[in-house]
């Protein structure tokens, strides 16, 4: 049964026109009469409807029965200026389908990203005019904001200066610009003839503004038009570019309307943000604070880069709960779509509200976004935890929609983001805020968009700078971005080398925590210049709001027991919460590596991740590619790949053409990134308190190091602390000294920068990467013709690449090898982290933790020194090192119940995150807590000579935390014959099975082939005493796999 929509009485011929002017009538009307009404706008013209419920707008949100109506309100009054542009193009209109599929590319996350420079300059002439004024008046904020943003939208989209913060008075199309919105509401609820008539001065004025800024931007157009060099951005694509469906390009009107469309829309409503955002943070203090906290740990005292604007997920929150609160366009307009009388009246609301041919329906914002069934009974409160990324990707569909809806949403949202966090984090890095009138009450001013009233603040500079000393912070001496490639040039690089303007860009992500997907993604970036391509690189989870449909993305990843790696877990979480593709009819393509010995877990976050981007309506470039760690050929099938099937579709698909950058003439991509960036986010410098040797010199060396953590930083048993190392001095200078380079030899970059050859070496790229078959063959053909035949016969690259060597070591092998510097510099990985079990427990110490690790250093075949461990064991105490607390996969942590059984299987240092449980069942025993029984069963060389840890193992054991168990592969005859741990287990089958066939879990640390060893006797031990055949004690095994069976595998 449908029941009639609600709505108030109103006036013969006006209706409802006069309640409807006056201020907050619509959020008055909403608190009467609930989540729908309609008001009339006089006599012969529909009703319109006004939906106040998350549910009913999700409902109109449906763009099969709703389309946008842009000739409601305001809107129709605008389109005499704009009009198909893309803002107010109705439904079907040719020039708005021409317009969208042009601009895309341009206002993509890439193309946003850079525009950054030009943002963060516009923003830092704010900074600098407020540290420069007179504290005794206050700030008009909206006012500022205004001049902000639409210098910066002018500037990014059209190469064009407004210089509105060096003027009194507002730029010509800004006057004539706010002249027009205001008229263009007040036109939309009088009727015509009162306009014609009552209206006359200020229709010839409306008019008289629109021919002004046509004028100016025609102005733009034809001077962008008459230069010879082009630069990349909105005007240039729409006058240049054409449409990739029907090879048309815009007509000039077209262009003049969707130029003003940004100018108006774009700045209109990121000023309005600005304006309540400072507000709201001026009334929230303690929100201010985490703000502040969050951005004084990205930016610190230094100047902002491009990759800092991602890493500040808070700030994120309090622009999403600004717009939630005060979204700066209140409501969109749709309408039915279906012309055919007979589907009217159409229902909403589960069949219930009646909705009849020609209404329009709106959904007003403020009202939906504070509905208490989607975000509770403090919907009206401005909290920004509710917008964080994981409660944000739970809420409703349809919940939140400042920026309108579907294919007729905002165009410019990720601009507007970009700018806003820039302008956000700048000021509170360098201001304390609060209202000039402590007593202000916020009012909102209506044009077409919403922004505060008599907004002003007080803003004082913050630490004791100056203006003088802010401008150096801002504009002074900044670092390169750490996350964006440093383009270093060979010297003899031709002046006409492909310039990245040229190229197609191709963003590489990768998941990985031991570093090989890095280095694959690393190896990918070095090529695409040369097949048409600009790479951008970075993780999985620093990529998650940088995918688009306009640029081809390539996600190589790995599984780790069937869960993402470290760096890919916001990622995936975010992939399996997508309702809406922000990628459909985009390109992608998939790698995964992982070991087939994990047979339930085999590739499963690749295979997620493909199925998730094909969901999202994402088109393959080629079929998901795998690599098989277990086959040790990883790199050599990945080249495989690259070249036989990723490069040609990439070439199909984008008509991109091959570049020659050989020799000399290479341009090279270094990814030259600061120690600390990326990989440190949450993580701090540590302080060495202890360093020693655990085994005797006549083994491989074991190290102990005790480490005072950073203030703030926290870990569970069972955690790993992240490292990034440098190289040993030893190799750095046998690098240098294979190219005959001096100690002082500079890298010279294509801005003009220099960079240390030794620094370079030492601390940025990993000299250890072993050369993948593809190196051979390029070192192999720079080697003099006379002795190149002669290597040959000897050798082929199969049988080089067998030896594993590094591609240093391959230089020394052939010394003839003419390999420019440059080219294998492009060889070489960014330094990666290594990744270290904790071996303490919290429990006997918070502040500090202890590592336990083996030191590579082998002699044969040559040489090899271990970065990550050989950093470490240089370390004294009183030295510092960055690191930063990895969480363990949460099945590799202890039993929450103390009284589940435990067995624990390791070898070597694998015996690390054991004595961490072990050091923690034995603190809870000092504690009065009982515990189940626990084995550890750890595999050394000799008792007398690698034992780790042999004195404090036994007080432990002595208290009940563990029973011990030894297997001696020099030594059997002390360990019941058994020389390895997995013959062990199985000599101790009786007493370990009982522990494990109910709750108990079973861990194991080392190799691949300790876990191969172990898992075979655990499947024979549990068949024997079950009496069950192989195939159902292999299911038992597979079924607690990664849950009661949990391994961390090095290696």
């Amino acid at each position: 049964m449908t029941t009639a929509i609600p709505k108030p009485k109103g006036w013969p011929i006006i209706g409802n026109v006069l309640q409807l002017s006056e201020p907050d009538s619509t959020a008055r009307l909403a608190a009467q009469y609930g989540p729908i009404f309609k008001v009339s706008l006089g006599t012969g013209k529909p009703d319109r409807v006004i939906v106040c419920s998350a549910e009913l707008l999700n409902e109109i949100c449906d763009e099969k029965r709703f389309a946008k109506n842009p000739t409601a309100g305001g809107l129709s009054q605008v389109r005499n200026l704009t009009g198909d542009g893309l803002f107010t193009a109705l439904d079907g209109e040719e020039n708005w389908a021409l317009a969208h599929r042009i601009l895309m590319p341009v206002l993509g996350p890439m193309s946003i990203g850079n525009m950054f420079e030009d943002m963060h300059e516009l923003a830092c002439q704010l900074v600098l005019k407020w540290a420069r004024l007179d504290q005794t008046t206050g700030i008009p904020v909206t006012e500022d904001f205004t001049r902000l943003t639409l210098d910066t939208l002018a500037l990014c989209t059209m190469d064009t200066r407004f210089n509105s913060f060096y003027s009194e008075t507002p730029h010509s199309f800004v006057e004539a610009m706010n002249s027009f919105l205001l008229e263009s509401g007040s036109r939309a609820f009088r009727p015509s003839f009162v306009t014609d008539y009552v209206y006359r001065q200020q229709k010839h004025k409306y008019f008289e503004d629109v021919k002004k800024m046509r004028e100016i931007a025609n102005h733009v157009i034809e001077r962008r038009r008459s230069v010879s060099t082009r630069k990349k951005d909105l005007v240039d694509a729409m006058i240049h570019e054409k449409d990739p469906v029907t090879g048309k390009t815009l007509p000039h009107d077209n262009i003049i309307n969707n130029m003003i469309t940004f100018l108006i829309a774009g700045h209109e409503t990121t000023s309005g943000l600005l304006s309540f955002l400072i507000y709201l943070l001026a009334k929230n203090p303690n929100a201010m604070a985490k703000a502040r906290e969050e951005v004084m740990s990205v930016l610190g005292d230094g100047a902002m880069t491009q990759s800092m604007t991602s890493k500040l997920p808070y700030l994120q929150a309090v622009i999403r709960e600004t717009l939630r609160l005060h979204p700066t366009a209140p409501g969109f307009s749709v309408q039915p779509k279906s012309s055919d009388p007979k589907d009217y009246p159409l229902l909403i609301g589960k069949q219930k509200y009646p909705i009849h041919q020609g209404e329009t329906i709106v959904g007003l914002l403020p009202q939906v976004h504070r509905d208490p069934t989607v975000y509770g009974d403090d919907s009206e409160a401005f909290r920004p935890e509710r917008m964080l990324d994981e409660p944000f990707n739970k809420l409703p569909k349809n919940s939140w929609k400042p920026f309108g809806n579907g294919a007729r949403g905002c165009i410019g949202r990720v601009f507007a983001l970009q700018e806003s966090t820039i302008v956000i984090a700048l000021l509170l890095q360098n201001f304390d805020f609060e209202l000039y009138d402590p007593n202000y009450q916020l009012t909102v001013r209506k044009t077409l968009t919403v922004k505060p009233k008599g907004l002003l603040i007080r803003a004082t500079l913050r630490d004791g700078l100056g203006p003088a000393s802010l401008q150096r912070r801002l504009l002074g001496g900044q670092n390169p971005d750490p996350q964006k490639p440093t383009v270093a040039i060979h010297k003899n690089a031709r002046p006409d080398s492909p310039l990245e303007g040229d190229l197609k860009d191709l963003l590489i992500c990768y998941g990985s925590n031991a570093g090989s997907c890095q280095t694959l993604a690393h190896a990918l970036s070095q090529e695409a210049h040369s097949h048409g391509f600009h790479p951008i690189i970075m993780s999985m989870d620093e990529a998650q709001h940088q995918i688009s449909s306009e640029t081809p993305v390539v996600i190589i990843t790995a599984s780790y027991e069937g869960q993402p790696p470290d760096n890919a877990v916001k990622f995936v979480k975010w992939l399996e919460c997508l309702t809406e593709s922000p990628f459909g009819g985009g390109h992608h393509a998939v790698y995964g590596c992982g070991n087939r010995d994990w047979v339930d877990t085999f590739q499963r976050i690749p295979i997620l991740v493909d199925d998730a981007f094909i969901r999202c309506g994402s088109i393959p470039l080629v079929k998901r590619a795998t690599s098989d760690a277990a086959d040790n050929n990883i790199s050599n099938e990945f080249d495989q790949w690259a070249d036989n099937l990723l490069w040609p579709a990439l070439a199909k698909q984008y008509r991109t053409e091959p570049r020659n950058t050989e020799d000399g003439d290479a341009v090279l991509e270094i990814i030259q990134s600061t120690r600390t960036a990326g990989l440190f986010q949450d993580g701090g410098q540590a302080v060495v308190l202890e360093a020693k040797t655990l085994t005797a010199p006549s083994e491989p060396r074991k190290n102990h190091m005790e480490l005072q953590l950073p203030p703030g930083m926290t870990y569970t048993t069972g955690d790993r602390l992240a490292i990034l190392p440098i190289n040993q001095d030893t190799t750095v200078k046998e690098t240098m000294t294979r190219f005959g380079l001096a100690l002082d030899s500079k890298i010279l970059a294509r801005n003009g920068s220099e960079q240390s050859v030794y620094t370079f070496l030492r601390e940025y790229v990993e000299l250890n990467q072993v050369a993948t078959e593809k190196n051979i063959r390029t070192i192999l053909q720079s080697i003099p013709p006379n002795d190149q035949s002669e290597v040959l016969e000897k050798l082929s690259p199969k049988s080089i690449a067998q030896l594993k060597m590094s591609v240093l070591g391959l230089l020394q092998k052939f010394p003839t090898a003419a390999l420019p510097f440059c080219e294998y510099l492009s060889m070489l990985p960014p330094l990666h982290t290594r990744l270290y079990s904790i071996s303490s427990s919290p429990l006997a110490g918070a502040n500090t933790c202890t590592l336990t690790y083996s030191v590579l250093n082998h002699t044969a075949p040559r040489p090899f020194l271990g970065a990550g461990s050989n950093y470490l064991a240089s370390l004294r105490p009183n030295d510092r090192l960055w690191v930063s607390v990895r969480a363990s996969p949460q099945a590799f942590h202890l039993p929450e119940d103390p009284t589940v059984a435990v067995v624990m299987i390791c070898a070597g240092s694998g015996l690390a995150p054991f004595l961490g449980f072990v050091q923690e069942r034995a603190r809870m025993i000092e504690r009065g807590v009982s515990v189940a029984r626990a084995m550890l069963f750890i595999g050394c060389r000799h008792p007398e000579r690698d034992v780790l840890y042999a004195s404090e193992m036994q007080g432990w054991a002595d208290k009940g935390a563990v029973e011990l168990r030894y297997a001696f592969s020099r030594a059997p005859d002390r360990s019941q014959g058994c020389r390895y741990v997995q013959e062990l287990l199985w000599k101790e089958r009786e007493g370990v099975i009982p522990l494990v066939k109910g709750s108990g879990k079973i861990f194991v640390c080392g190799d691949t082939k300790v876990l191969d060893g172990v898992g075979k006797a655990m499947v024979r031990a549990y068949g024997e005493i079950k009496g069950v055949g192989d195939e159902e004690a292999q299911a038992w095994l597979r079924s607690i796999r990664n849950e009661r069976f949990v391994s961390e595998v090095f290696g």
